[in-house]
């Protein structure tokens, strides 16, 4: 083979190889821009704390929300912390929530206190995890105090993975949800470590960051618009070579439909024009 043939192949190589480039990798992780969790503990529970023998009092700070519903407590609103939040490919990982909740009643009696909280996914298991300090004491009873520092106090299934979905977005509700040991250590042992409670629910709302552009395969550019015959080797012959070259990638049926490779072919059949 001549050195103009052979530059000629190493050429097509390289230009067929350009055209056929694998667009930028989309990042797998999705990363999240906004968003914000619901959380209404237990619906039974609500009422209980706003009815009026238990005299509460129920405050919100720190950027968590009261949600109303018919004049009364309905469930709680907690921001997303994006920073702070990471999912991988597959749904798994931690959404930060902002946010801390207080609840007190009974003159004192119950005192609970929760921050930090935070949506923990591995699989199709869920947690939900905060920080707390429950004061209190029954009739009769000497006054106790209980802590946790990131501890799972309920916990739910996940049956689907959260993932980006139209306009980048995701919703997605969670019940029953099961209080936990420590869940049980905040709102009393008249609940049970692990039973699901029918009214109880988590509902999270994302918005993801927009994947970025696939990059576009690079037009073609040849090396040199008037290569020589040294050796009587035509145009057809390099076309040939780049032909072959496309067979070996990828097939000649599928390359012949990339735009970026018929340029390429035109090109170089205007070569000795």
């Amino acid at each position: 083979m001549s050195r103009t043939t052979t530059l000629a192949a190493i050429t097509a190589t390289a230009m067929i190889s350009t055209a056929f480039a694998t667009p930028a990798a989309f990042a797998d992780a999705p990363t999240i821009e906004s968003g914000n969790a619901h959380w209404n503990i237990k619906e039974s529970f609500l009422r209980y704390v706003q009815s009026p023998f238990v005299a509460s009092t129920i405050t919100t700070t720190e950027g968590a929300e009261k949600v109303l519903r018919d004049g009364k407590l309905a469930d709680f609103a907690l921001p997303v912390n994006a920073a702070d939040s990471a999912l991988d490919a597959n749904g798994n990982g931690t959404i930060d929530l902002d946010g801390a909740i207080s609840i007190e009643g009974h003159h004192g009696a119950m005192d609970i206190k929760m921050s930090d909280f935070k949506i923990v996914v591995n699989g199709t298991k869920g947690v939900l995890q905060a920080d707390y300090v429950r004061k209190g004491a029954m009739p009769g009873s000497e006054p106790t105090t209980a802590t946790g520092d990131d501890k799972p106090i309920a916990e739910f299934e996940v049956t689907d993975a959260l993932k980006p979905g139209k306009d980048n977005k995701l919703s997605a509700t969670f019940t029953p949800t099961k209080l936990t040991e420590f869940g049980v250590d905040i709102f009393g042992s008249s609940y049970e470590v692990g039973k699901p409670l029918d009214d109880s629910k988590v509902d999270v709302d994302l918005t993801f960051k927009a994947p970025k552009e696939e990059m576009k395969p690079a037009d073609p550019k040849p090396t040199d618009p008037k290569p020589t015959d040294e050796d009587g080797s035509s145009t057809g012959a390099i076309v040939g070579i780049v032909m072959a070259v496309i067979a070996v990638l990828g097939g000649l049926g599928f390359a012949a439909t990339q735009p970026s490779v018929q340029k390429l072919i035109n090109q170089l059949s205007l070569i000795h024009i």
